[in-house]
């Protein structure tokens, strides 16, 4: 069992730095974590190589936070998006004594704040109402990760955390209640969870579900500590060589870019033939976040299905373009070459014809 430590923070921001470039896959201008330490502490997350100490031996409560992020919120864009996706599920067993993640969606309420939450635990249906009125006034989007339909493996790989079904079960709840939702496959592991069939069970029972949008990623090692307990999880899935990874990162903290491609393409063509999209389609946020990045968001999805479908020409112009004008420092004679211009440039106050 996790050691709950009350923290007092008066002189650490509750949010990130504005990000240079908008996170494609969350909308997100802004993240922010609520708890530090997380309970769940499956062993595949980025969070561990933050900590020296086991990231599920305590868990530090952060009293103050709503307090510093009411003092920071008005200074904040109310078209920039927050992520509440960083180093911690928002909804672990402490926001069940604790409910620093409910004041914080009150204060998003109160200011017409768009967020985006990434939980794994069905205690966000809890706060359903609220997320409700959220995206009444502004946008509230839930997303929770989703590695495979196979509870054997999901044990092995995230113990601790909800069972798949109860996640499909959670999404369904919050669709049926009208809040948009997704699902991250986050992340793909090479050799555990990443074969067609896997991919395609869980697709499919996101396509039953009727999620807004999936999305996904690929196991990160970011240092030979990580990479060390990553060996340490193959190991106790099954018998997977060193070299079987060697192979595929090459030593890199991601995956090599032959088999990004390929999955990719896999993924991207299973999501058509069930009708997902593979990342937030624009009615879900049109007109709730500011134009420019409502437009940033438009080029850089459209750069994603370019690149995988052979359009590298026009995938690197749309994400120049999308950096530009989230940063502010676009030229409308450059945004012209796209073939997006018709409904990215009235988006910017451009005219419509040339």
């Amino acid at each position: 069992m996790a050691y709950y430590q009350r923290e007092l923070a008066p002189n650490v921001p509750p949010l990130s730095a504005r990000r240079p470039l908008i996170n494609e896959y969350f909308l997100s201008a802004y993240t922010m974590s609520i708890y530090t330490g997380c309970e769940l502490g499956c062993p595949y997350c980025d969070s561990w190589v933050y900590n020296e100490r086991p990231l599920n031996e305590t868990i530090a409560i952060p009293v103050d936070l709503p307090q510093r992020l009411a003092a920071a919120l008005p200074k904040i864009d109310r078209g920039d998006l927050i992520a509440i996706s960083a180093l911690s599920d928002p909804y672990q067993p402490a926001e069940q004594t604790y409910r620093i993640t409910r004041q914080v969606l009150q204060l998003f309420a109160e200011h017409g704040q768009p967020c985006l939450i990434m939980t794994k635990s069905p205690l966000v249906l809890e706060d359903r109402s609220l997320l409700q009125k959220m995206n009444e006034r502004s946008l509230a989007v839930v997303v929770t990760t989703l590695l495979t339909l196979d509870q054997h493996l999901a044990t092995r790989l995230e113990g601790r955390a909800p069972s798949p079904q109860l996640r499909l079960e959670m999404l369904a709840e919050l669709k049926r209640a009208g809040i948009p939702v997704g699902v991250a496959l986050l992340p793909v592991m090479p050799y555990v969870n990443d074969s067609n069939l896997n991919l395609r069970r869980v697709l499919h029972a996101c396509a039953e579900v009727g999620v807004d949008f999936v999305v996904w990623d690929y196991l990160h090692i970011p240092n030979e500590r990580h990479r060390h307990r990553i060996n340490v999880l193959l190991s106790q899935l099954g018998s997977y060589p060193p070299r079987y990874y060697r192979d595929v990162y090459r030593d890199q903290a991601t995956v090599n870019p032959i088999y990004r491609h390929d999955r990719d393409r896999e993924l991207l063509q299973r999501c058509d033939e069930l009708g997902l999209s593979p990342r937030a389609p624009h009615q879900l946020y049109a007109g709730k976040l500011s134009p420019r990045n409502e437009a940033a968001l438009l080029l850089r999805h459209a750069a994603f299905r370019d690149r995988l479908q052979g359009r590298e020409r026009l995938a690197h112009l749309h994400r120049e373009l999308a950096d530009a004008i989230f940063q502010g420092r676009f030229r409308a004679a450059d945004l012209r070459q796209s073939p997006l211009y018709p409904t990215v440039g009235p988006l910017l106050g451009l005219p419509t014809t040339t």
